[in-house]
């Protein structure tokens, strides 16, 4: 079985570590954390450390680090694509806002939480399962999915 990474990253990079939970990928970030924490983290739960911040350079460390150079989020992904071949084969499989998983629900339970023509016209649905955000394939997954096809050798 691959070994599929899990990621921290660091407070200057929130919106790569949105992508990275779109892609499907676990991926620890808070935007409010210390650089030790961050350490503590990547160690005790093997994680990789994505960072911008020059303050892990100064020292070696255990842990494996990538460094993020590029400003722009489609360089961004592009960048850490080089180091670690990312994957699209998990891709909406958690919840963007707090990284946990989420699981198809019944329709039913749905009805009352989002809009009447979402509930309607959508068969399939997906909650997170700490959050309860519900999700659903609306022209956003079409245009995340364009976005990522932008990317030379994401598969």
């Amino acid at each position: 079985m691959k070994n599929i990474p899990r990621f921290v990253v660091d407070k200057m990079l929130g919106k790569l570590a949105k992508w990275l939970r779109i892609l499907g990928y676990d991926t620890f970030y808070k935007n409010k954390i210390s650089n030790a924490t961050i350490l503590s983290i990547a160690n005790s739960d093997n994680r990789i450390l994505i960072t911008r911040n020059h303050f892990f350079k100064k020292r070696k460390h255990q842990i494996k680090i990538i460094f993020i150079t590029k400003d722009n989020l489609k360089d961004q992904l592009l960048e850490l694509n080089n180091e670690i071949k990312l994957s699209t084969d998990k891709m909406f499989t958690r919840c963007p806002i707090c990284n946990h998983k989420t699981t198809q629900i019944d329709k039913e339970y749905v009805k009352d939480i989002v809009p009447a023509y979402v509930y309607q016209t959508q068969e399939r649905f997906f909650q997170c399962l700490l959050c309860g955000k519900v999700y659903w394939a609306g022209t956003h997954i079409e245009n995340a999915k364009k976005f990522i096809g932008d990317f030379a050798g994401l598969s």
